[in-house]
């Protein structure tokens, strides 16, 4: 999908500059008690948007995000404005109108639904509006999230009508603090391959994405489960523990290696 690979990196390196400004800002604001309500941060994690936002924004698809999904709302061009606006509770300028928080991100403008709370609702939902519309749609959850009862339903219902989603498992390995090992024996990915979906294991890096992305049309549903690790708790500031990878590091020395420096702080610098 894109034929210059050097533009491709440059776009979703960007991208996620753009979302990790967003996120320490609003990590600032509520280390400084700005914010009243709970935050649900993506600091670490920022490479999925990223990479999905690089590739299908010109689609414009529908995005049913997860609790976690400011970077989503950024990678896919909403209004940071409006996004802090939202989290501060302000009812005028907020993209759901103060109603939403961190965890209802919403845009029209971008074709964002926003999340409840109410866990895995958004694969179901996602998975009705590909089904009543045939549009391109992505749906994101998190590992704990593929554990509810009505999800599998909703894979099945997708696979037996071949219907336009992208569903993306983000993959950090704990829900809210247990880690999967203690919650299950089997993978994300085993349960979409048992409802008919072709489902991929791969690390939040955006080269394993490419490949995915390279040759997909949204002329069937796959899922992804990317393995991936947050900085911060499953809610607010407080840091999680050193990650077992840092893939902004990563991302940045393989840059280095191939465009050079002066390239990386050239696109850089408009994010800092």
């Amino acid at each position: 999908m894109f034929e210059n690979l050097a533009f491709r990196d440059e776009v979703i390196l960007g991208k996620a500059y753009e979302i990790l400004e967003i996120e320490k800002k609003i990590l600032s604001l509520q280390e400084n008690n700005l914010i009243s309500i709970p935050v649900y941060l993506g600091i670490g994690q920022e490479f999925i948007a990223a990479t999905i936002g690089a590739y299908f924004e010109s689609l414009k698809p529908a995005i049913f995000a997860q609790h976690r999904a400011h970077s989503y709302f950024v990678a896919f061009g909403g209004d940071k404005n409006s996004l802090i606006a939202e989290i501060l509770g302000d009812v005028k300028n907020g993209c759901a109108k103060g109603y939403g928080g961190s965890v209802g991100i919403y845009s029209k403008k971008i074709n964002m639904f926003g999340h409840t709370g109410l866990m895995g609702e958004q694969v179901y939902l996602a998975t009705g509006w590909a089904f009543a519309t045939h549009r391109p749609t992505i749906v994101v959850m998190g590992d704990a999230t593929i554990e509810e009862d009505y999800v599998a339903p909703s894979l099945g219902f997708a696979a037996m009508h071949g219907l336009p989603v992208i569903f993306i498992c983000e993959d950090n390995g704990l829900a809210v603090l247990t880690p999967t090992e203690k919650r299950r024996k089997w993978k994300s990915s085993d349960l979409a391959e048992a409802c008919g979906i072709e489902s991929f294991e791969i690390n939040d890096d955006p080269k394993e994405m490419a490949q995915i992305f390279d040759n997909f049309y949204f002329k069937k549903p796959i899922f992804i489960n990317i393995h991936t690790r947050r900085k911060n708790r499953h809610v607010g500031a407080q840091l999680e523990g050193d990650p077992e990878w840092d893939r902004l590091l990563l991302f940045e020395s393989y840059f280095v290696k191939e465009y050079g420096l002066d390239k990386l702080n050239q696109i850089r610098s408009k994010f800092h």
